[in-house]
């Protein structure tokens, strides 16, 4: 059999390589993909369903952009033939017999501001439940909240600046009467809303008609707080039997649910009985944390666990969980995850140890994505939250635009500091055997643990983590039960 021979000079059976000589042949960026850069990264394909974005070296950029469906293939020379050849192997780009011009949205539009991935966005800080522990005291009687004007503003100002999804947060999003309105005119904007956070009293048959209608999927995390002791953290009777009904609704149209479980020393015993339970109703992953000393907590102080109270219930319970078959995906509070009996991983762990580490920033999630208080606060995550002196740090939405905190000299500063200059400042933590596994830990708990907001604090809880033996205490409990572990 003679192999056939594609324009690239390589053999190949595949069809889609394969033209007879002097045909005409265009390539094309595949329909679900958008050009798309940004000021230092200009060099980005965005997914159009998952908002996923990848860059790409400047070279091999320069030719996918060229692959517009009107450029004849005749037009390339073989260096950038190879190049578009991977392209296609990876999914990027289709060959088309006849002239095809990108849609309009996928055209290459540059961003004239720094890269921002996606935001939590607090549209209102009024809420239907009145939880115990609620970090910004939320409350049915809070009104704190933006303006429907504000919203629209906020939306155009993500768009221009290329925010590609939003998670909408509250208090309780659905309380907003205009929260249709809001979910629309993201949809307008080209922004993906892939999160909702709420208490689930507020989803019923009504709500997910008006899903149907958008043919809007999004995932849905929910807090759960335990079989019997749900209704008494979140002030309200009845929000159990409402979290139930929520799920029901849910899980019938098969959308992806997250359950929140906020521990404290009242709920420990109901543990294991209801991660069984959240299994049997069809939620896809719950993560359990404990609780902060912040907003509302302040009060219910003979209730809160410390790091090690928490880190020493989950290795009691690992084991049960386990022998239970793992029956939902489990997040543990960065100590602990598993999908299954036979894996897990320790995901607060975040370099390995041969890794050079110094030009690693202290916080990798700060650089891709926010969270916009109700308040206008403009903050890089929840955590920074905990200790309301933390943000005296961050500039106000209704102060400043987006572009202009996004570019700010002080917020970008914390953003993008180095481990190199952490360690300067904690001699102690450059030296420690668990400096890159530890890597400075979490700055919104370094702010929260050292009260009024020390960016470049230590972060105790992390610190005792390592120090205090959980991370090896953990190893060696998963090889104990015949857990392999895996790095993410």
């Amino acid at each position: 059999m003679t192999k056939k021979r594609n324009l690239f000079g390589g053999i190949n059976n595949s069809p889609a390589f394969f033209f007879r000589q002097g045909e005409e042949m265009f390539y094309r960026l595949k329909s679900e993909y958008m050009l798309r850069g940004w000021k230092l990264l200009p060099t980005g394909v965005v997914n159009r369903e998952n908002r996923k974005v990848n860059f790409f070296p400047t070279k091999k950029y320069n030719v996918l952009k060229l692959c517009d469906g009107k450029t004849a293939s005749e037009s390339f020379d073989e260096t950038q033939r190879k190049i578009i050849e991977k392209f296609i192997a990876d999914g990027y780009v289709e060959t088309t017999e006849k002239i095809s011009p990108l849609e309009s949205s996928q055209e290459y539009k540059f961003h004239d501001n720094r890269f921002l991935r996606a935001i939590a966005w607090l549209i209102t800080g009024r809420c239907n439940c009145k939880c115990r522990h609620c970090y910004m005291s939320s409350s049915p009687q809070k009104v704190e909240e933006f303006t429907h004007e504000q919203c629209m503003d906020i939306i155009a100002q993500m768009a221009d600046c290329g925010v590609q999804s939003v998670s909408l947060i509250g208090g309780e999003p659905l309380i907003r009467r205009d929260f249709w309105e809001i979910v629309d005119e993201l949809f307008a904007k080209d922004i993906r809303v892939k999160k909702i956070f709420t208490n689930g009293i507020l989803i019923n048959e009504k709500f997910l008609a008006e899903m149907e209608k958008r043919n809007w999927r999004p995932g849905f995390q929910i807090s759960f707080d335990g079989i019997g002791c749900h209704d008494w953290l979140r002030g309200f009777n009845g929000a159990e039997k409402a979290f139930y009904r929520a799920v029901k609704l849910l899980h019938e149209r098969n959308l992806n649910i997250h359950v929140s479980f906020d521990l404290h020393k009242g709920n420990l015993d109901s543990v294991r009985e209801s991660v069984k339970l959240l299994a049997k109703l069809g939620v896809d992953s719950v993560g359990i944390g404990r609780i902060f000393a912040a907003g509302a907590a302040y009060d219910m102080q003979d209730k809160l666990l410390t790091r090690a109270e928490q880190d020493d219930f989950f290795l009691e319970y690992i084991p049960q969980y386990i022998a239970d078959g793992a029956p939902i995906p489990l997040h543990l509070s960065g100590m602990f995850a598993a999908y299954d009996t036979t894996e897990y991983s320790i995901p607060i762990v975040k370099m390995a140890e041969n890794f050079k580490c110094d030009n690693h920033c202290v916080c990798g999630h700060a650089r891709n994505y926010m969270q916009i208080d109700c308040d206008g606060s403009v903050v890089p995550c929840m955590p920074m939250n905990y200790a309301q002196g933390n943000k005296k740090f961050f500039s106000r939405i209704t102060d400043k635009s987006l572009k202009e905190i996004l570019d700010d000299e002080t917020y970008m500063r914390l953003m993008t500091t180095r481990l190199g200059e952490y360690f300067k400042k904690h001699p102690e933590c450059a030296d420690c055997d668990y400096k890159n596994r530890c890597g400075g830990g979490c700055r919104g708990m370094a702010m929260y643990d050292n009260g009024d907001g020390d960016f470049f604090g230590v972060d105790k809880s992390t610190c005792n983590f390592f120090k205090g033996g959980y991370y090896d205490k953990i190893i060696a409990l998963a090889k104990s039960l015949g857990l392999k572990r895996v790095v993410a």
